[in-house]
């Protein structure tokens, strides 16, 4: 069990040691850094109206920085890419199956990875626009085949 008074006293004892630290030594070296860099305190005199450590710069205001080579997707191209890319698993899946040498067992790990893809693309379906109807109505197509499939997998459908 641990000493509650143990470490009631630590934490005591370094809140006092806390307030006890000057504000400017916890901050001396950082704020010297940063003065050098914006060349203000070069002579050494700072504006005494002023609180300590909070001085006005001198250095010029930052520009916008273009982005370069920056390309979002739109929610139909998102929707589209996994639905190929379940359509690809899914052809590897009938693959597999249709090869006598290939166990049920090495095409269980491809089959849950499929049911894992088919959620994911059901959830980013549901979110497209009506103006992609079409694209919805194929991803939803596939969504439902691979949901069949893992069902008659895990059915046991294909045990002989």
């Amino acid at each position: 069990m641990v000493n509650i008074n143990h470490i009631n006293e630590l934490t005591q004892s370094k809140a006092v040691s806390a307030v006890g630290t000057p504000k400017a030594e916890k901050t001396g070296g950082f704020e010297n850094v940063m003065t050098q860099a914006l060349g203000q305190n070069q002579a050494g005199q700072t504006d005494e109206t002023e609180p300590p450590g909070m001085e006005t710069t001198t250095a010029s205001a930052l520009g916008e920085i273009p982005s370069t080579g920056l390309y979002l997707q739109d929610q139909s191209a998102i929707v589209s890419e996994k639905t190929d890319a379940l359509l690809g698993l899914l052809d590897a899946y009938s693959n597999k199956l249709e090869n006598p040498g290939v166990s049920l067992k090495s095409i269980a790990p491809i089959l849950e990875q499929i049911n894992q893809k088919a959620d994911s693309l059901l959830k980013e379906s549901a979110s497209l626009g009506p103006g992609n109807t079409d694209l919805k109505e194929i991803a939803t197509q596939t969504v439902v085949a691979a949901q069949t499939e893992y069902q008659r997998f895990q059915r046991g459908d294909y045990v002989s």
